[in-house]
């Protein structure tokens, strides 16, 4: 079991290192490769590698060809629906919400549309509500996301997460409710509870509506900081430690209680109704968190430990972990794409492994420490390679609020809301006991997340540190007797101690970051790391700088920025500022319009600064000293040299005048290798004179996937292909990065999405 368990992971793996889906005919193919050899054992293995491999494409097919056809993007369609969970308030009016569209209509009548959606209503007169059916008009979108290296992976996540497109709903007369009856049972019950915890109390607090119905919504930017420096995230989210704590609550009561019923226990022994009780009370606590993929893994894994002691199954807690995990890949294969899958199976697989067949006996508070330390250790791979970071505080964190938390906190909040519908008071009053633990428990967690090393950051380390880490771990934490257990901390530093190599003297990495309709490129030299630009800000709680360009130097090891330049006030070029300046020091900040940079000095930035770092050479053309100019005509053009003597132009958002005058004054600096496109390619920029002037061999488009000013516009791409310069754009290439060598060769590129492509996020590479 253990071994095919296995053999079927690592064909799901397989796929996941794809950059395209087999086609067709390939899975009548494995299928007939495969089943003949289930009856030679020494291809047994091998077929379920095929067989895991196919099993993940079938999924992943279904789910690409779910996607809406790119013929219906940025039109106003009409469609049917129900919305399919609990709505998360964005603002006073505004809303986003999951819809299980049923039908279409594109302009030519209805049509069936069975896909899960994403979508966003904004200045909403009503407030919708989850199991509602709606007719609305809306403007839909495939998948897309920010592609940077460090950075979250949306496309994935929504590939995972099963949804076909995002989308907003428009202004329209058309929309309305069609009925609101929910003929899903724990739905209605769901959105039931959702609103009587708004009615309780003075509103449930946020943390406590994550632990009874799973909508973390409402917890705050502050709360996800001080629980993510704490390592204590988990504890918010409903799976597998919660289930698994009220399943083994209502195991060991029904248990002690069923065995006191006269004549119960020899019809069913009190074991066995025990397990079932523990079962149906997963699938409850599953069902209050709308049944969300990890709270269906949780209860498979719940279901197979239950079911094992409900059949009398004889086996090793190995085998029975090894059967869930194949069972959720069975039911969704796709679930490796998700961080948390990894965290839950491989920390409960380090539990068993530290804490079975071990000879003698320890105090509980002994093992319960020991525990959390070999956790905190053990998941350093998967918290370094998914998030670049991890929790120092964590052991110490956990010790106290997991039991804190799953003793306490959880079972006054789920007593709380099942009294809510039979005893408002009684209700009220055990949420508002929850509300008082939690409290009590808080400026512990931001105490221990206010040290300075609370978390250590680590740039994303390579696959190949991942395989020796692993048996580091299980070398280290082996029983004792096994020889050379300390010797795991050397397979552990391959991945603890990487750092990418920077560029060699004289050399120079311009990286062109993704940050959709709007401008952020990060300078690297050998000992020095200059910003241009950090990209829009979008709302109070979400900006580029934060989603981006701090995740990006973080992936890189960056800690210190020697200057930040800002173009110029636009907020597209701007936006992400505040949150640079907070997550590490920055030596200086220029701008084409200082007064634009509030809250920090900023200097101005002047034609004629040079500057040379490790032998390259930077030069700033433009804005005159004194100058009055403003908006984008004031943008900073800055000029980089490596001492190979190939040539970067970063020209903001500088339009026609400001490219004559440079043609006019500075026509020789003006020659590049490499340029950003003036103004993300707008029709106000690149006159024929200064595309000639530059000469540039290759040109990228700073632009957002579809922006509303249909950026570039196809003339000026006309303009670059006359002089036969390559054309690369952030939306379509995603982070783009230019590697200038000391001397002696040409620009090398390298464009996120072809290099890293995976069958989950498309991509057009040249």
């Amino acid at each position: 079991m253990i071994l095919k368990s296995l053999a079927f992971l690592a064909g799901i793996l397989a796929l996941q290192c794809c950059a395209e889906l087999p086609s067709g005919h390939w899975y009548a193919v494995a299928t007939i490769a495969a089943l003949p050899a289930f009856w030679l054992p020494a291809l047994r293995l091998p077929a379920i590698v095929l067989l895991g491999f196919f099993w993940a494409a079938f999924h992943a097919q279904v789910q690409h060809d779910s996607l809406p056809d790119s013929d219906l993007e940025g039109r106003t369609l009409l469609i049917e629906g129900r919305v399919s969970d609990i709505p998360v308030r964005l603002a006073d009016s505004d809303w986003r919400f999951a819809f299980q569209a049923e039908r279409i209509d594109s302009g030519s009548g209805w049509q069936s549309f069975n896909r899960r959606l994403r979508l966003g209503w904004y200045r909403a007169q009503v407030q919708p509500q989850a199991g509602e059916r709606w007719q609305l008009a809306v403007r839909l979108k495939r998948p897309h996301g920010y592609a940077n290296p460090g950075g979250f992976d949306y496309e994935r996540w929504l590939f995972q997460q099963r949804i076909a497109a995002t989308g907003y709903v428009r202004q329209d007369g058309r929309n309305h409710r069609l009925g609101d009856h929910d003929p899903y049972f724990f739905r209605r019950m769901r959105n039931t509870l959702a609103v009587r915890l708004d009615n309780a109390t003075v509103a449930a607090p946020a943390l406590v509506r994550a632990l009874t119905i799973g909508d973390r919504s409402r917890v705050s930017t502050g709360q996800w900081d001080v629980l993510q420096k704490t390592g204590t995230s988990h504890l918010m989210a409903i799976s597998g430690l919660h289930i698994s704590l009220v399943a083994g609550l209502v195991f060991w009561l029904s248990q002690f209680c069923w065995s006191r019923l006269g004549a119960f226990p020899e019809i069913i022994p009190a074991r066995k109704a025990a397990a079932l009780l523990a079962l149906l009370a997963a699938l409850l606590y599953a069902a209050l968190a709308g049944f969300s993929l990890p709270t269906q893994r949780a209860v498979i894994m719940v279901g197979v430990v239950m079911m094992a002691l409900v059949s009398g199954w004889q086996t090793r807690p190995a085998q029975v972990l090894c059967l869930a995990m194949l069972l959720v890949l069975l039911v969704d294969p796709l679930a490796v794409l998700s961080a948390g899958w990894w965290l839950s199976f491989w920390a409960v697989t380090l539990i068993l492994y530290v804490g079975g067949g071990r000879i003698g006996r320890q105090p509980v508070w002994r093992r319960w420490g020991h525990v959390h330390l070999v956790l905190a250790v053990s998941l350093l791979p998967v918290l370094l390679v998914s998030f670049q970071q991890a929790s120092l505080v964590a052991p110490l964190a956990n010790l106290i609020a997991v039991p804190w938390v799953s003793l306490l906190v959880i079972p006054a909040s789920l007593l709380g809301a099942l009294l809510l519908p039979v005893s408002e008071t009684a209700g009220s009053w055990l949420i508002d006991l929850a509300s008082l633990l939690l409290d009590t428990l808080w400026p512990l967690l931001s105490w221990l997340g206010d040290f300075g090393l609370a978390t250590w950051r680590q740039p994303q380390p390579p696959l190949w540190t991942v395989l020796p880490a692993v048996t580091g771990i299980l070398l280290l934490f082996a029983p004792r007797g096994v020889p050379g257990r300390w010797a795991g901390l050397w397979l552990l530093l391959p991945m603890l101690t990487f750092r990418p190599v920077p560029p060699a003297p004289g050399a120079v990495v311009v990286t062109l970051l993704d940050v959709g309709q709007g401008l952020s490129t990060v300078v690297r030299t050998r000992n020095h790391t200059l910003i241009y630009d950090t990209g829009p800000r979008y709302s109070s709680t979400f900006d580029t700088g934060s989603s981006v360009l701090v995740p990006w130097l973080h992936n890189r090891g960056i800690r210190h920025v020697d200057r930040l330049l800002v173009s110029h006030g636009d907020n597209d070029h701007i936006g992400g500022l505040r949150p640079v300046m907070e997550s590490m020091p920055v030596g200086r900040v220029s701008a084409g319009v200082p007064s634009a940079v509030t809250g920090y000095p900023a200097d101005a930035c002047q034609q004629g600064e040079r500057w040379n770092w490790d032998g390259v050479r930077f030069s700033i053309l433009h804005p005159p000293a004194n100058s009055d100019l403003s908006g984008n005509d004031a943008s900073c053009v800055l000029r980089i040299e490596s001492a190979g003597g190939q040539v970067v132009l970063l020209t903001g958002d500088i339009e026609a005048a400001v490219e004559d005058r440079l043609v006019i004054e500075q026509a020789a600096a003006l020659h590049a290798d490499v340029l950003v496109v003036p103004h993300h390619g707008s029709l106000t920029s690149s006159t024929m004179a200064f595309v000639s002037a530059v000469g540039a061999d290759t040109v990228l488009y700073p632009v957002g996937y579809r922006n509303r000013y249909r950026f570039p516009r196809p003339e000026v791409v006309a303009r670059y292909r006359e002089t036969g310069a390559r054309q690369y754009d952030s939306a379509s290439h995603g982070a783009i990065r230019v590697s200038l060598p000391a001397a002696g060769r040409d620009p090398e590129i390298t464009a996120w999405r072809c290099a890293f492509a995976r069958y989950w996020r498309p991509g057009e590479c040249l």
